[in-house]
Parts: C-alpha cells; structure tokens; sequence
C-alpha cells in the first residue's frame, strides 16, 4: 500500500486530497475509508492507500489512518 498524508479535507463536502510520499496530490472521498474512521480524516493524519482509475482520473481507495 501507499502512504502518505491528508492535505486537505472537507467533512461537508466528504472528499480531500493527500499529499503521496512519492508523486503528485491524490483526490479522495470519504468513503475511500471505512465507516468507523470518517472521523478520524484530519488535515495532516498519516494514511495508507491504494489508487483506482475514477471518472475523472486517479483517486485514492482502500484507505485507512494509520499510526506512522
């Protein structure tokens, strides 16, 4: 998986972006995490992820705040 950290996020809005350790920011929504973290999303939590082709190009999936 690929880590990297909240850059910006917008709980009314449910998407953000993340800042990749390696390579250009990454979209996400909400739901790339699992229920139970949705309010864990800070601006600046450390996450692990995975990236999917979404409608409108690169997005985070699989998601989760991790303790790095």
């Amino acid at each position: 998986m690929l880590k990297g950290k909240v850059k910006t996020y917008s709980p009314k809005n449910g998407f953000g972006f993340i800042t990749q350790d390696d390579g250009d920011d990454l979209f996400f929504f909400k739901n790339a995490f699992p229920e139970e973290q949705y309010g864990t999303i800070q601006v600046g939590a450390r996450i692990e992820y995975v990236v999917v082709e979404g409608q409108k190009g690169p997005q985070a999936a699989k998601a989760r705040v991790i303790d790095d």
